[in-house]
């Protein structure tokens, strides 16, 4: 007598359910696994912040006594979002990249609620730990990372920071100055909301991945960048840094610190077609230091600008030609200490 039971269609179903579950919570296994590794080329370090955070930081020394560029990713990317930048950049500068509390390695402690101030707080202990004074230093932000060092920037102890390069970055101000781009802010929203459950059941497997990184197409660092948009702490520091960052622009922000030190920015061209309101923000970036210029990468997007293996050589000379200007200041003010002091 046959005693298997028969394959009704929610038996299949079932069945059907639960293989796909399995394959998304193995595929969220692995992209956690793979967003804790380190970069081929790069000293990985780890730091406890007076925040309670510890985080991951990675050096590639250049030229000693040289300058030194400190990257600071957007939101719900890591420094993997820089290592085409980093394959584009001379070698002889000597480049810091790092991970927010939550992202890749790092890993949130604090225990008080977050606030960009956290942020900023653990930059300044990486810059100071990672970063020697024997050349000039430099902080480069793509998007939220934009505002961040800006604000880190100003955070500063005097003569600590030389230089600012923003990449497409977000303003405190731009959700009351575009209404085009406070309508898009509400669907990320409800990104945001859902996102982190998602990934949490293995959803990550399911995101059109090549439809939202066309602009990685070819790029060496592509399969990472995917990968890392499965993990479970992307999403969910993604989460909390959106929430908060939100609120604060909904609410207006605040206004921008006065600088000394030039500020350069290099703004993707589809950003300034479609919201040509950023143009007077980026300006007024540019107006908050002393000197600097807004520079449009050509067809870049917001996210080609960095990733994208048409964009990111442009981005990269435009970054070099900043450290070029940069370290002929500092260079020139230690020529001149010497003749003051006699």
């Amino acid at each position: 007598m046959n005693t298997r039971p028969a394959l009704t269609f929610p038996t299949l179903t079932t069945a059907g359910l639960a293989a796909c579950l399995a394959a998304g919570l193995a595929h969220r296994t692995y992209a956690n696994f793979v967003s804790r590794r380190g970069h081929a080329g790069f000293e990985e370090h780890r730091r406890r912040c007076s925040s309670g955070n510890i985080l991951t930081y990675h050096t590639r020394r250049g030229t000693p006594g040289g300058p030194t560029l400190v990257l600071e990713a957007g939101l719900m990317n890591t420094s993997a979002s820089w290592l085409l930048m980093a394959d584009h950049l001379d070698p002889g500068i000597s480049l810091l990249l790092y991970d927010r509390a939550g992202y890749r390695g790092s890993l949130r402690r604090c225990p008080e609620d977050y606030s960009l101030n956290e942020s900023v707080n653990d930059l300044l202990e990486i810059i100071d730990e990672g970063v020697g004074n024997d050349g000039p230093c430099l902080l480069v932000g793509h998007s939220l990372g934009g505002y961040l060092v800006h604000r880190t920037a100003a955070a500063a102890p005097t003569g600590r920071i030389h230089g600012l390069v923003l990449v497409d970055p977000t303003h405190p101000g731009e959700l009351l100055n575009s209404r085009k781009q406070r309508e898009g802010s509400r669907g990320v929203n409800l990104t945001m909301k859902l996102g982190p459950w998602s990934a949490a059941f293995g959803g990550g497997l399911l995101i059109d991945k090549k439809g939202l990184f066309a602009f990685a197409e070819g790029s060496p660092h592509y399969r990472t960048l995917r990968l890392e948009s499965s993990s479970t702490s992307t999403w969910h520091t993604t989460r909390r840094e959106w929430d908060y960052s939100y609120a604060f622009m909904l609410d207006g922000g605040r206004p921008l610190d006065s600088l000394e030190m030039p500020v350069r920015v290099l703004a993707a061209e589809s950003t300034m077609r479609s919201t040509p309101e950023h143009g007077e923000l980026y300006e007024e970036y540019v107006a908050s230091g002393t000197g600097g210029s807004v520079l449009t990468i050509p067809g870049s997007t917001h996210l080609s600008i960095t990733g994208g293996t048409e964009h990111a050589p442009l981005t990269a000379r435009a970054i070099e030609d900043a450290v070029a200007e940069v370290t002929s200041r500092f260079s020139a003010g230690h020529q001149q200490q010497p003749q003051e002091a006699v």
